[in-house]
């Protein structure tokens, strides 16, 4: 007997996680292939010996990762992910039983076009129709504000600049912006401050009866390169050297504090624990479990 298999893609990529009583939904936005020129200071033939070491392929594969965090059944989606037709974060939701028009909120950890141009479809209109947007107002100040660009001619600069306008547009009147000193701009989730990769980049925090999860945005977007080499800074941080030292912070913090984390570039669904070696962390992926 032989046996055909007509698939050609896997099932949806959700994923589910208690965290006490918040239900955290980890939906895919898919993945991309990035060259190694991002990483300026880094040397193409030791990123490859890097990632080989680790098993993974160059160039680099990018995944991106969105959250749907239900506290007492109000949906708040962190991250909404690209758009544009390629992301398939809309199909995943939809395939994790959610309906859009219930997601009361889109936190965002910061506005580069990977996390918030999803906010709206091909057309320019709302993916999440009863939605308030909400972000750190230093962020929103400098995404918002075209002044903001420092080279004219850098045309993915300038891109940037123009697709986070986009993407705000149809939400004007349902659009909160959140001060670093406000530690819970949602319910039931906390504001850690994260800046450097972008000025307002923020990372969040949920507790829930003792459990703990830090949801860290993009501390990380290769583990195989930023957790043996914290320092390396890759083009897209607006303020590298901050961001590198957010990033051995927020690391110190996942380490001491045994926090279980996630992030949006971490394979999906990213869940895990940080050890810090003498000079480097490791990501200890948590085993899959059918219970939730």
């Amino acid at each position: 007997m032989t046996y055909s298999y007509p698939s050609v893609t896997q099932v949806p990529a959700v994923y589910h996680k208690k965290i006490g009583e918040v239900l955290v939904t980890v939906v895919s936005d898919g993945n991309s292939t990035l060259p190694f020129w991002p990483y300026y200071e880094l040397m193409e033939d030791k990123g490859k010996e890097m990632l080989h070491s680790n098993f993974e392929s160059s160039p680099l594969v990018l995944n991106t990762n969105c959250f749907i965090v239900n506290v007492n059944g109000r949906l708040t989606l962190i991250d909404a992910g690209l758009g544009m037709g390629v992301g398939v974060v809309l199909d995943n939701i939809k395939a994790a039983g959610v309906d859009v028009n219930d997601i009361e909120t889109v936190l965002l950890t910061h506005i580069h076009p990977d996390h918030s141009y999803g906010l709206i479809h091909t057309d320019g209109t709302k993916a999440f129709p009863n939605a308030e947007v909400v972000v750190q107002e230093t962020e929103y100040a400098y995404w918002l504000d075209k002044r903001n660009i420092k080279d004219p001619s850098d045309e993915i600069e300038t891109a940037n600049f123009q697709m986070a306008e986009a993407a705000f547009a149809p939400y004007e009147g349902r659009i909160r912006t959140f001060a670093v000193t406000e530690t819970e701009p949602v319910a039931g989730i906390q504001a850690i401050e994260a800046p450097g990769h972008t000025p307002g980049h923020t990372a969040y925090l949920i507790e829930s009866n003792g459990e703990k999860l830090l949801i860290w945005g993009d501390i990380i977007h290769n583990a195989a390169i930023q957790l043996l080499r914290p320092e390396e800074k890759i083009v897209m941080d607006v303020l590298p050297e901050l961001g590198v030292e957010t990033r051995k912070r927020i690391l110190d913090l996942a380490a001491e504090e045994k926090l279980l984390v996630s992030g949006m570039h971490l394979n999906f669904p990213g869940f895990g624990r940080i050890r810090k070696e003498a000079d480097h962390y490791v990501h200890v992926p948590e085993k899959w479990s059918p219970e939730l």
